[in-house]
């Protein structure tokens, strides 16, 4: 009898920790802690299509295959974007660049919560004096170089203007009001202090972000509080130079956390997003133990 008791003060212990209304372990993405997983397998790292580069317009069209996923996200070319992946394993992707510069472009496979171990990447050029190439074309089957200067008409289900967003998700259609933390659009947004920040909003193409310093040896822990139904939220946490992702959290249920130990003091990003130009409410807690 002696050595059930141990066994069943853990049991108990376990069940009066989880509270109601708490965003399941399982959702996290990121790996920062462990998870009931069961026997499940992430997929394997997606294949990505030769990709042309240098190209004159303001759009990279990524194409591959992703066995064993239900979609794709690509990071890299201003908000991640998801695709789904076609019955037949392959993908098409249409990612935005907003500026002539050199993009880093990383992609992900997903399926039920988990990703692939290791991204496929490529490296885009966009540079408006490059020369065209012939026979390209968008994942629509319409050239690239319709994109310049085009501009997003709000109800024809289309991405005329090849941002990546359609319709009411373009900030050139959408009506969306900031919340009370705005302006924190950008990545050198004031810090803020840990507790719960409710009656928060994510507009269309439109990042959140919110600076947390960590002393070596805190622990991090950030939920993200909203309905999956009203629009796709994701969360990361993210390096001030703005391009290392240090955990990620990209469920397709309600709510989103994740958890990181800080091998060393310094200033994080929390970067609060909406998929594809998805629009939401959400609350943020953030705890630092």
């Amino acid at each position: 009898m002696q050595y059930w008791l141990p066994l069943l003060f853990l049991l108990v212990t376990s069940v009066a920790v989880t509270g109601c209304g708490d965003p399941s372990v399982g959702h996290n993405d990121g790996g920062g802690f462990l998870r009931d997983t069961g026997s499940a397998m992430p997929p394997p790292m997606p294949r990505l299509d030769a990709v042309s580069t240098p190209v004159p317009w303001p759009v990279a069209t990524l194409r591959g295959t992703a066995a064993m996923a239900d979609r794709v996200i690509v990071e890299g070319g201003g908000n991640p974007i998801a695709s789904a992946v076609l019955p037949d394993g392959t993908f098409c992707v249409d990612v935005p660049m907003p500026s002539p510069a050199t993009y880093e472009l990383s992609i992900l496979s997903q399926r039920d919560g988990l990703f692939s171990r290791t991204p496929a990447t490529t490296s885009v050029v966009f540079d408006p004096a490059a020369p065209a190439i012939s026979g390209a074309t968008t994942c629509s089957g319409t050239s690239p170089a319709g994109c310049i200067g085009a501009v997003e008409i709000c109800d024809n289900s289309i991405d005329d203007d090849c941002n990546g967003l359609r319709d009411d998700r373009d900030p050139a259609c959408a009506s969306c009001a900031d919340d009370v933390l705005e302006p924190n659009d950008e990545v050198t947004a004031p810090r803020i202090e840990p507790g719960r920040y409710d009656d928060l909003q994510i507009c269309p193409s439109n990042s959140d972000y919110y600076g947390i310093f960590l002393r070596a040896g805190d622990t991090l822990t950030v939920r993200l509080f909203f309905s999956h139904a009203g629009g796709d939220i994701d969360l990361q946490l993210i390096a001030p130079d703005e391009t290392t992702v240090l955990e990620r959290s990209v469920s397709v249920t309600d709510d989103e956390m994740i958890m990181y130990a800080a091998p060393s003091d310094g200033e994080r990003i929390v970067r609060v997003y909406g998929l594809g130009g998805a629009m939401n409410t959400y609350a943020l807690d953030v705890q630092v133990d």
